[in-house]
């Protein structure tokens, strides 16, 4: 049998891994902390066994609170979520979460064509319909699942049956030249499940692939939201920023309503910049989560009857006061800035300022904490605490335009 280096290379990092850690129960050492991955099947077979939509994973992994699951799907679809990128909001998907993960690695999905375009396009192998069938190498009951995929192509006659080649072992054993290709984000899920599609957000293509000769549905993001080290396959992280508040208890507290910062790279060409596809930058999929204390004198924008303030007091924090210039006005008019974090939100009678939450036609001057420049630029960074989180969210809508999956 002809193997995929990439294949190989996770059958080895899979001996070693079961061998430290035998190792360590024998010689009485600490055990490596317990590596755990949250598929959608998980999340699933959770809701089946009776967790509400408050049941939260990886609660004890570095984030208070953990992620709870209506977080990322609720029923059949997945959740919506807003987070902050270089000052505009984005509307992301979660479909996967690893806890004390210290790599995730890119695996071969491998796609039949029956020969190349002139312009180098592969044709891939259609059905009636027009739909590919990629073949997964690596289903999400394993340790070494990711949705991150790079498509291997093989070429076959024309006229091949669609469901000629179910199973990476069917191609392997062919014997045909392996072409690799690009670098899909591409979840498996149960049938049914979907996300997106929503005003100001795209929805990802749904697909049937193979899995070890049976069917298996899959979420399709597209090509250009990763970047990974060619050596090993393992997957580029880019950074992620919670920002929390410490509460009456002094514990800090996070809250799914003070939308998440998340940083610029990668991917990228190499020098920090995000791929532009069609007009939009096309950012991460794979994130490592931080935390970051939000610091004296700043302040969230919760006012009176939205969903932070309630948050907020619910755990014991005051949302502040507000100008009748605020309760008074429509809310349509400041909603986009609910739950930002503002760094001069209040009067300063010693420099002779008032406060830019003081009406909302000011709100535009807040200093905001919405990208990670401005992170870097007004707290000590050093602060930051690295959870043992990582997580794959896919970006589906920046400032209220869809995102579409890049070819």
């Amino acid at each position: 049998m002809r193997a995929y280096p990439g294949l190989v290379r996770s059958l080895l990092r899979l001996a070693g891994w079961v061998a430290l850690t035998a190792g360590a129960a024998c010689s009485g050492a600490p055990a490596p902390a317990n590596p755990q991955l949250w598929t959608l099947f998980t999340d699933q077979a959770l809701y089946a066994g009776g967790a509400s939509p408050a049941h939260a994973i990886a609660a004890a992994d570095g984030l208070p609170g953990g992620i709870p699951l209506d977080l990322i799907v609720n029923g059949t679809t997945l959740a919506e979520r807003t987070a902050l990128a270089n000052g505009e909001p984005v509307t992301f998907l979660t479909t996967e979460v690893w806890a004390n993960y210290p790599q995730v690695w890119m695996q071969p999905a491998y796609a039949p064509i029956t020969g190349w375009a002139a312009d180098g396009t592969p044709k891939k192998l259609v059905d009636a319909a027009g739909a590919w069938h990629p073949i997964f190498s690596v289903g999400p009951q394993s340790g070494f699942y990711s949705p991150f995929w790079q498509i291997v192509y093989f070429q076959v006659p024309a006229g091949t049956a669609p469901d000629a080649f179910t199973s990476a072992r069917d191609v392997l054993d062919g014997g045909f030249p392996l072409t690799p290709g690009e670098g899909r984000t591409m979840p498996l899920a149960p049938a049914g499940l979907s996300g997106g599609g929503t005003p100001g957000t795209a929805a990802p293509k749904s697909g049937q692939g193979w899995l070890d000769g049976a069917s298996v549905a899959f979420l399709d993001f597209g090509s250009a939201t990763f970047t990974w080290d060619p050596a090993s396959n393992v997957i580029q992280a880019a950074p992620i920023y919670v920002l929390t508040l410490a509460g009456p208890d002094g514990a800090a507290h996070a809250f799914a309503s003070i939308p998440t910062v998340l940083g610029d790279s990668p991917p990228s060409p190499g020098n920090g910049t995000p791929v532009m596809v069609d007009g939009q930058w096309r950012l991460s999929a794979y994130w490592r989560v931080n935390t970051v204390v939000v610091p004296p004198g700043a302040r969230v924008f919760a006012p009176p009857g939205s969903q932070v303030a309630s948050d907020l007091a619910e755990q014991g924090l005051s949302p502040g006061t507000y100008t009748s210039s605020v309760t008074g006005a429509d809310p349509t008019t400041y909603q986009q800035f609910e739950g930002w974090v503002a760094l001069n939100p209040d009067d300063d009678p010693v420099q002779g300022t008032t406060g830019c939450f003081d009406d909302p036609t000011s709100l535009a001057t807040c200093t905001w904490l919405n990208s990670e420049a401005v992170l870097q630029s007004n707290l000590d960074l050093s602060t930051t605490e690295p959870t043992a989180i990582s997580v794959s969210w896919e970006i589906v809508g920046e400032d209220g335009v869809p995102v579409e999956a890049a070819p």
